[in-house]
């Protein structure tokens, strides 16, 4: 899977035509399930599961994560987030940092974030708005006209149990799409970010699509991840090859904590 600018419309792109996406292969997401609960068994032993491993795809995907980000960059990214679900819900924004304030504002969990906002000096805020005003270009560009009959949704938490809740796998997708799979794949996952596209964006992505997959019993047609800083976006069809990827690093993850104990 190769980076690339953003196409005229990510969203379309994602959907496709549905009479070339992939029928669901019934046994698929048990077969996955069962290979991952036989490798984990032996090296996740040792954890409680009142006390479980928590893994995202990110942490899986990057060796070392950086040190938390700073109050003001987790903001923007805050902000963006919220700006997606407007668009979904909305299919508009006239005041992009003013809105994705005000929705920030009225949910307690983003009230450290908010305080951090309000606490920016004159040039600061108008520095932070200025950067939110061009991610919101970028979603504008894309989330602006996603049809109700899509079923779009956004800040949607996966979670997958496994090794009898030793281990945990999840995510928070900005943007999830279409029906529960039925006889062919249909739901489609994108994630947003506002930093530039990784050299381990499509491993990351892997890890998504095998998530969805545990979680819903079918594999999704699509996962992407769109880069609100550059425009980029990656854009993966969710096959065989993508899944097993995903498997490996989950397994490579929880052995090399195993390892460290």
């Amino acid at each position: 899977m190769e980076l690339a600018a953003a196409p005229t419309d990510v969203i379309l792109s994602l959907r496709g035509q549905r009479d070339l996406r992939p029928r669901i292969d019934p046994g698929l997401a048990g077969g996955l399930r069962s290979w991952l609960e036989d490798d984990l068994a032996e090296c996740a032993s040792h954890l409680d599961p009142n006390e479980p491993l928590f893994l995202s795809p990110r942490a899986m995907t990057h060796e070392a994560l950086s040190s938390v980000p700073p109050l003001s960059a987790l903001a923007r990214g805050a902000l963006v987030s919220a700006l997606c679900t407007q668009r979904l819900s909305l299919g508009e924004v006239n005041h992009p940092m003013d809105d994705a304030l005000s929705a920030l504002e009225a949910d307690p969990a983003h009230a450290e974030l908010v305080d951090t906002v309000h606490g920016l000096d004159p040039d600061e805020f108008a520095r932070l708005s200025s950067e939110v005003a061009a991610h919101d270009t970028v979603l504008a560009r894309h989330l602006s006209r996603v049809p109700s009959s899509w079923l779009p949704r956004s800040n949607v938490r996966l979670s997958v149990p496994l090794v009898g809740g030793r281990v945990v796998l999840g995510t928070v997708v900005n943007v999830v799409l279409g029906a529960p799979s039925v006889n062919v794949a249909s739901i489609c996952l994108l994630h947003v970010t506002t930093s530039s596209l990784e050299e381990t964006t499509a491993a990351m992505l892997s890890v998504v699509a095998l998530i969805e997959t545990l979680r819903s019993g079918a594999q999704p047609l699509r996962v992407a991840s769109l880069s609100t800083a550059t425009g980029e976006v990656a854009i993966c069809d969710v096959n065989d090859h993508v899944l097993t990827q995903g498997v490996e690093l989950v397994v490579r993850a929880v052995r090399a904590r195993g390892a460290g104990q």
